[in-house]
C-alpha cells in the first residue's frame, strides 16, 4: 500500500517513540533517590543518596571510588537495580572538606582531607543508617571506596557490620616501587614532624599528580599492598571481592595476591575496572548471590 521508504520511516517513528515510553517508565525508578544530609562538623555537611527498600533486607551503604560522588555511574546503576530487588541503598558522597560535594573533585585542587575524615564520615553514616531502624547492614565499595571500606573495618570494632563486598578493589595508589614508597613515608612524616604545611605533589591513583597537604597524603599512601591484605586477613567481618578480569587500573598480580589471602574472589570476565557496558548485569547477579 505505502512504498517502501515510507513503510521504513514510520518503523522508525515507532521504535523511536517506544523507546521514548521505556525511559519515561525507567524514570520513576530513578527519581525515587532521595537526597539526604548529615552535619560532618560546624562548617561541613555531607550528602547522600538514599534509596528506601523493603523492611526486612538489610541495608547497603555504597561508597564511591576516589575522588568521585555517589551518583558515579557503577554505583548509580547498581544502587537503582538493587533498589529494583528490594535493598535499601545509601551512597554517600565523601565531602573531602567541601560542604555539600556534588561533583568529582580535581586532582588539582588542594587536597587537605585525610583517611581518618572519609572513616569519620562513614561512621556517620553507618549511624544515619542505625538510626533509621537498620539493624543488618553491608558495606560495598567500589575501587577505592572498597579501600577505604575495608580500612575503616579495620580502623574500627566493626560491630554490626554483616558483610563487606569489594568492587574493584585497588591495591594501593602509588606508582612507586617499595623502597621508593618507604622513602616517600618517611619525608612526609618528617613534614609533619617539624609542622611542615607546604603542600606536596604526588602520583596518586589516576592523579598525576594530585595536590596535597602531608598529612592527607600519608595517610592513603601508608595503605600499601601487602597492609591492605593483611587487614583482609586481619578484619572479623565475611567480606568477598568482585573483580573485572580486564581491569586494567590494577597493579602486577594484584588479583592473583588477593586469591592466596584465602576470602572468596569472583572474576567477572571481560568486565573493566568500571564494571560497565554487558557486565553491569553479571555483577547485579553476582552481588545478589552475596546477599546474607
Amino acid at each position: 500500500r505505502y512504498p517502501l521508504w515510507i513503510r521504513v520511516y514510520r518503523a522508525i517513528i515507532m521504535i523511536k517513540r517506544a523507546g521514548l515510553i521505556l525511559l519515561l517508565l525507567m524514570l520513576p525508578n530513578c527519581l525515587l533517590a532521595e537526597n539526604v544530609t548529615l552535619a560532618v562538623s560546624e562548617r561541613v555537611t555531607a550528602n547522600a543518596e538514599f534509596l528506601s527498600g523493603e523492611k526486612g533486607k538489610p541495608a547497603i551503604l555504597f561508597l564511591h571510588g576516589f575522588l568521585q560522588t555517589g551518583a558515579f555511574p557503577t554505583v548509580n546503576r547498581l544502587a537503582v537495580s538493587l533498589h529494583e530487588e528490594g535493598y535499601t541503598v545509601l551512597a554517600p558522597t565523601l565531602s573531602l572538606g567541601i560542604t555539600m560535594r556534588k561533583q568529582s573533585m580535581a586532582c588539582d585542587a588542594i587536597h587537605a582531607h585525610t583517611l581518618q575524615d572519609d572513616h569519620k564520615e562513614i561512621s556517620l553514616w553507618i549511624n544515619w543508617l542505625r538510626n533509621k531502624g537498620f539493624s543488618k547492614l553491608i558495606l560495598m565499595g567500589h575501587s577505592t571506596g572498597s579501600m577505604e571500606l575495608l580500612t575503616y573495618l579495620h580502623d574500627t570494632s566493626a560491630e554490626g557490620i554483616d558483610k563487606f563486598i569489594g568492587i574493584s578493589i585497588v591495591e594501593g595508589q602509588l606508582e612507586l616501587d617499595p623502597v621508593a614508597q618507604q622513602k616517600l613515608q618517611l619525608e612526609l612524616q618528617e613534614r609533619i614532624a617539624k609542622g611542615d604545611r607546604s603542600l606536596v605533589k604526588q602520583t596518586l591513583s589516576y592523579c598525576k599528580p594530585i595536590t596535597a597537604t602531608a598529612a592527607g597524603l600519608l595517610s592513603y599512601v601508608e595503605w600499601t599492598p601487602d597492609k591492605i591484605l593483611q587487614a583482609i586477613k586481619a578484619v572479623d567481618v565475611p567480606m568477598v571481592f568482585i573483580m573485572g578480569s580486564k581491569d586494567e587500573r590494577l597493579g602486577k598480580n594484584w588479583i592473583e595476591r588477593l586469591k592466596m589471602v584465602g576470602r572468596p574472589v569472583h572474576i567477572i570476565e571481560g568486565a573493566n575496572h568500571f564494571m560497565d557496558g554487558e557486565h553491569e548485569f553479571s555483577l547485579l547477579d553476582q552481588v545478589l548471590t552475596e546477599m546474607p
